[in-house]
């Protein structure tokens, strides 16, 4: 695989495990968070966590863009995906 779109699936794993860890904190989903935080609609009284999620947010958008840019222009994977047949069996 690619180093760089490598680089970009850890760096992806690394912003989406801290986005789960305030999510479990405070109880709503990133997405959620987001929308309220850039909306200025939490009171967040320099609750310096908000501010680190919000970090940790765009950057998994921001790697989850690079993801798709890279994998539809550069990667061979891809194409492979079309060459393997995936069989399922049946019991």
């Amino acid at each position: 695989m690619n180093t760089k779109i490598q680089e970009i699936i850890e760096d992806l794993h690394a912003a989406e495990n801290k986005c789960q860890q305030f999510e479990k904190q405070y109880g709503l989903l990133s997405e959620y968070f987001f929308d309220a935080y850039s909306g200025g609609w939490l009171d967040d009284d320099g609750n310096l966590d908000f501010a680190e999620w919000a970090g940790y947010y765009k950057s998994k958008l921001d790697r989850l863009r690079r993801y798709r840019a890279l994998m539809f222009k550069e990667s061979p994977a891809i194409r492979n995906l079309n060459q393997m047949h995936i069989h399922e069996t049946v019991t």
